[in-house]
């Protein structure tokens, strides 16, 4: 709430003095739309049309762009985006510079302290910089290549330098920085993020949800370091951010199942465990993790007291899995 009270005072005052800051659009391909501040509808856009504080501009699922801010300055956006424009003032020492609300995004930006990118969920303080952003509800990822910026979500500031990454979730702090390398296994989605928002490369209708999916894969992998070094609550952020990206019913269930694990395990939350089991049990019971599923809701309904409901999911256990991996484990668990 901080936040967002914070961003709708900088926009007030922004049109309280009335400085008619605005950017054009340089390069377009594909679906790219504008609606006027307080219009009510998007129309097509041209190569050099103006766009003013308040505005929002938007890409088709064929479409990006590429904003002019200043000399120094651009903004280039992927397929499915969208960004309202903050605005300028020349001489104060704190501006918006926009909000960028979904999609892929690539600021290149010339030295500004003070400014800021907003999203839904965070603020990034600018300080003259080339950085990515991916947005897609509640998650969101920060790649920057050059410069320094901090990523402020929850109260809590992520100060990333050049080459370092961070992601966050609605209502929790930034993920712990991590340095991205050709080693580090965020080089394909880093590269991703450069294609999806370079406007001489046809757009790809699965581009986004391609970069989505290896985001997801790379933060698991992530989720089980922060684990294993005793971050559990960052573990937690990390799956979370995962669940939201991928489409995918199979990682659904894989990161279901890990969260499950984290809360019986790390946090000590038997009733969250049971939520998360319970999920892959009703809605993910035809991927591979339905069977460990079940018999982790065995194992929290013994450590809830409730050994009725626990011997009910052994019977279906058995029904379903009568040669499964823990047949032999059941009799000793639950009588």
């Amino acid at each position: 709430m901080r936040r967002v009270l914070l961003v709708s005072f900088f926009l007030l005052f922004w049109m309280l003095n009335g400085s008619a800051y605005a950017a054009s659009l340089e390069k377009i391909t594909g679906k790219v739309e504008l609606c006027r501040c307080n219009q009510d509808f998007f129309v097509q856009v041209q190569i050099g049309q103006e766009v003013k504080i308040g505005d929002v501009l938007r890409t088709g699922p064929d479409g990006k762009a590429v904003l002019r801010l200043d000399a120094g300055s651009t903004m280039s956006f992927g397929e499915n985006s969208e960004f309202r424009l903050g605005g300028e003032i020349e001489g104060e020492k704190q501006t918006l510079i926009g909000t960028f609300y979904r999609g892929v995004l690539r600021a290149i930006l010339s030295k500004r302290e003070g400014s800021y990118i907003a999203t839904p969920r965070s603020l990034i303080g600018i300080r003259g910089t080339d950085i990515s952003l991916t947005q897609k509800g509640n998650a969101g990822f920060y790649f920057l290549d050059e410069g320094r910026v901090g990523v402020q979500s929850e109260s809590t500031i992520a100060v990333l330098d050049a080459r370092q990454m961070t992601a966050t979730y609605a209502g929790r702090k930034p993920l712990p920085v991590f340095t991205f390398s050709k080693s580090s296994g965020l080089s394909q989605a880093r590269d991703k993020l450069s294609l999806l928002t370079s406007i001489e490369i046809p757009p790809s209708l699965k581009g986004q949800a391609q970069l989505n999916e290896i985001l997801a894969r790379w933060i698991i992998n992530y989720a089980h370091y922060l684990a294993d070094a005793g971050k559990a609550g960052d573990a937690e952020t990390a799956l979370l951010i995962a669940e939201e990206l991928t489409s995918k019913q199979n990682v659904k269930g894989e990161v279901l199942l890990q969260i499950g694990g984290l809360y019986f395990y790390h946090l000590n939350d038997v009733q969250g465990a049971l939520r998360s089991y319970r999920r892959i049990i009703r809605e993910y019971h035809n991927t591979p993790y339905y069977e460990n599923a079940l018999y982790g809701a065995i194992r929290c309904f013994m450590q809830l007291d409730q050994q009725e409901k626990a011997a009910e999911y052994a019977r279906r256990y058995e029904e379903v899995f009568p040669d499964g991996k823990h047949i032999q484990g059941l009799d000793s668990l639950v009588r």
